[in-house]
């Protein structure tokens, strides 16, 4: 491709990042015939304008890191048809940990009038969502509070969780990330999601189409570490063959049909593997 002017290369990288949910500067620099250095300047200069943010290796849209009200209203179908495929996965008197991000929020909410769960959670919303003392009990771990992600953070997290063996775990996914698996884009989150996943017989990840290639500063759980695998349409390659490498169950949460109790989502299996 030729080389292009910085002010057309500038727009073109904003669309490339804001179109796939993120891209590394090997492949943008590829894509323009520039050298990464020169990249690197641009997403400098990108990222001071507000117009991306960049990470460990490249760059993702900045309305990842949105407020919680402004996420919940990105992709909301798909999060709500993720949340009901989820919701229907949950058995009763389960002991669960719920992490936080939209995603996770939209499973609380299709869980309200589920069967009945104790759910232990670092998202204050997520008691809300689940109407608390009504019919779901749910424990906070404390912590300090972020008011732009609703979550609650720091050392108290790691102590709430420090005895608990859970049935069954409901991991936000920051990024999924070819070369690493699952990224985060904080330090605490890589270290909460690692030990849940250590602490629960079961765990499944939810993340909607724009997670997927999206980069994240820390490496989580790698691929051969996913059990279930939860978001909304097929996954292009090389997702799709490394997660089926690895043994996951993949479920896609890509459609509804009409039943008398209301839409109820159908959702397509690329694999299962049974945990021993």
């Amino acid at each position: 491709m030729s080389k292009v002017p910085a002010a057309g290369r500038h727009q073109t990288i904003i669309r490339l990042i804001n179109g796939g949910g993120g891209m590394s500067i090997s492949a943008i620099a590829e894509t323009f015939g520039v050298s990464t250095e020169t990249i690197r300047r641009d997403l400098v200069a990108l990222e001071r304008g507000g117009s991306l943010q960049r990470v460990y290796g490249g760059a993702i849209p900045s309305g990842r890191e949105a407020a919680l009200d402004e996420r919940m209203n990105m992709e909301r179908a798909a999060k709500q048809a993720i949340g009901n495929l989820v919701a229907a996965m949950i058995e009763p008197d389960q002991w669960m940990f719920m992490t936080g991000g939209s995603s996770v929020l939209a499973v609380a909410q299709a869980m309200r009038n589920g069967p009945p769960v104790s759910v232990m959670t670092n998202m204050p919303a997520i008691g809300d969502a689940l109407q608390a003392g009504a019919r779901h009990r749910v424990i906070l771990t404390g912590g300090e509070y972020d008011s732009t992600s609703k979550t609650l953070n720091g050392d108290e997290v790691f102590e709430a969780i420090r005895n608990c063996s859970f049935d069954v775990s409901v991991i936000g996914v920051y990024g999924l990330d070819a070369d690493h698996g699952l990224v985060e884009r904080s330090k605490h989150n890589m270290q909460l999601k690692t030990r849940l996943a250590a602490q629960s017989r079961a765990n499944i990840y939810v993340a909607d189409h724009t997670k997927i290639g999206a980069f994240g500063r820390y490496r989580s759980i790698p691929f051969a570490e996913i059990e279930t695998f939860v978001t909304d349409k097929p996954l292009a390659e090389p997702f799709a063959e490394l997660l089926s490498e690895a043994g996951a169950s993949v479920l896609y949460a890509d459609h509804f049909v009409e039943s008398t109790d209301g839409a109820q989502p159908q959702s397509t299996e690329e694999k299962v593997n049974e945990k021993d």
